[in-house]
This record gives structure tokens, C-alpha cells and sequence, in this order.
């Protein structure tokens, strides 16, 4: 594992419509902002990054995990900062930086992380080819996702909390009973790895980008395919919804970020400033900026309001 912090990357000449960049090691997971907008964590080798949106400065690095960081998300209250990495997930407090919780049931890296938009419960997902369903109040796990015959890359909440979504490298999406942990419905289609999953804000879309070069969408309710919303000639590894549902950001191995529109998939901007592959992209809970990981070692922050 490589513990050596590499230097601050400059803020001149940003590409065009960046208005930060961060970067102190190799980006292995996902980024993600707070509630209130007002921080970004970044999952690393050495740790995880928090760092000011506003200011660009480093607010504290949350470093214990003896292996690589493969997720990262807040709790819904902002308290909380969950991190999983091989086989652990550590619940530290976002303001102190210390941690909390040490929850350990996986026995391969934890890839995926998930809150329930009420907080009580905490999903994972894992290499182990399963997710686990903790009670965050006894931090003991009370349920156990089985179905997948790969790692669990993505794992996300339907907005209400009733559905729960993984998706894996064994090329499927599997709906789940939050409440319960029994599967639903499998979502078949992909013919490569299934890199993200999400819903719409009004969780009536559930969209899905994988290595095959597609990102498509799935209708919830139903369960069935809406449509192919985008279709590229490489790796794509993140599609995230905006706020307001009207666009989807997209992440690939081109290193270029673009945001289509979520209906028909016209791309309304791109960004391109990276020079490696973009591995997580996140929206601001204003929706006013969005911010990509990349493989080149650096986040950059996008400002949407122009």
C-alpha cells in the first residue's frame, strides 16, 4: 500500500469551468458531498480526504484503514462519515474526524456504501459478492443480501427507503426489500460489468452505467428497460442523477465528464480537463456544481451555474 502523500496540485490553469482541484494521493473510490454542500470527501489510498468546497483547503484526512478506500458516504444528518475498505467499515464523526464504529463482517473489500434516507440503516456492498443491511442504532448487522455471483460495485436507496439496488460485475441489477432483504427482481441487460446504479430523485427511474459503454435507464416501478440512454465506445463508471432530475452526469474512461439530459440523452455540456479515466462523478445538493474523481490522482470541481 502506498503511504506517501503526494504534493498539493496547483490551482492554475484550471480547465475551462473548473473551479477547484484537489489531490494529495491516488483516488481509489468514489467522491461525495455533504448534506449541507459544504464538503467533499474523497476516498483514497492512505485514507479518506475531506476537504472546503468553497476554499479548496484540506479540513482533515480520515486515516486508519490499513488497505485502499473503495467507498465513502455521509449520513443523511451529516454526522457521520461511513468508509469501507478490505473487509471493514469504519463510521467516524464528520466534524472531529475521529472514529466511531468499527462494523466487520465482509471478508473482501468493501466497494459499496449506502445510507437510508432515514439514516437508521447503513447497506453495504462487497467483492465478497454479497451486501449487508446494518442497524445503525446497535451497529449489528440484521440482514443479508445474497444473489449476486460477482463484487457488488454500486449499491443505492430508492428516495421513499423501500427498494434497495445493488449492481455487480456478474453484469446484473438486483432489487431488494429494504425492510426485509429479499430480492425483488433481477434487472438483466448489461453485458459487462454494471459499475452504478441510482434512481431518479423521484424514484420512478432507476439508471445503471457499465463497462460495456452503456448507461441506461430502468423503469421502477416495472422493473423494465426504459431505454439506452448513452452508448460509448469505452468503460463507463459513474452516472449520477442531478437534484432536479433533469440531467445525469456521466464518467468514463475518455477522462471527460458529460451532463445529458436525462430523457433523451443529449449532451448539454461536457467538461474534459482530466487525463485519466473518471471514476466517480457526484452533484452538489444545490446542483450548482458537480465534482469528478479521477485516476490521474485528482478531483475537479465543475461549476454548473454559469
Amino acid at each position: 500500500m502506498n503511504t506517501e502523500i503526494s504534493q498539493e496540485i496547483p490551482q492554475s490553469e484550471l480547465p475551462e469551468g473548473a473551479k477547484n482541484r484537489f489531490g494529495k494521493s491516488s483516488i481509489t473510490g468514489n467522491v461525495v458531498f455533504s448534506p449541507d454542500g459544504t464538503r467533499l470527501a474523497v476516498a483514497g489510498d492512505i485514507g479518506t480526504w475531506i476537504y472546503d468546497t468553497q476554499s479548496g483547503e484540506e479540513v482533515s484526512l480520515l486515516a486508519g484503514h490499513t488497505e485502499y478506500v473503495w467507498s465513502i458516504v455521509y449520513s443523511p444528518d451529516g454526522d457521520t462519515v461511513a468508509s469501507g475498505s478490505y473487509e471493514e467499515i469504519w463510521l467516524w464523526e464528520s466534524d472531529a474526524g475521529l472514529p466511531k464504529v468499527t462494523l466487520s463482517e465482509h471478508r473482501d473489500y468493501v466497494r459499496a456504501l449506502a445510507y437510508s434516507p432515514d439514516g437508521n440503516t447503513l447497506a453495504s456492498g462487497g467483492a465478497d459478492n454479497i451486501g449487508i443491511l446494518w442497524d445503525v442504532a446497535t451497529e449489528e448487522a440484521r440482514a443479508t443480501l445474497k444473489g449476486h455471483s460477482g463484487s457488488i460495485r454500486s449499491i443505492a436507496y430508492s428516495p421513499d427507503g423501500s427498494t434497495i439496488a445493488t449492481a455487480s460485475s456478474d453484469e446484473t441489477v438486483i432489487l431488494w426489500q429494504a425492510a426485509t432483504g429479499q430480492s425483488k427482481t433481477i434487472l438483466k441487460g448489461h453485458t459487462h460489468v454494471v459499475n452504478t446504479v441510482g434512481f431518479s430523485p423521484d424514484g420512478s427511474t432507476i439508471v445503471t452505467a457499465s463497462s460495456d459503454g452503456t448507461v441506461r435507464l430502468w423503469d421502477a416501478f416495472n422493473t423494465r428497460k426504459k431505454s439506452t440512454l448513452a452508448e460509448f465506445k469505452f468503460y463507463i463508471w459513474g452516472a449520477t442523477y442531478s437534484p432536479d432530475g433533469k440531467t445525469i452526469a456521466i464518467g468514463g474512461r475518455d477522462g471527460a465528464v458529460r451532463i445529458v439530459d436525462a430523457t433523451n440523452g443529449d449532451t448539454k455540456r461536457e467538461f474534459k480537463g482530466h487525463i485519466g479515466s473518471v471514476r466517480s462523478v457526484a452533484f452538489s445538493p444545490d446542483g450548482n456544481t458537480i465534482a469528478s474523481g479521477s485516476e490521474d490522482h485528482s478531483v475537479l470541481m465543475w461549476e454548473l451555474d454559469q
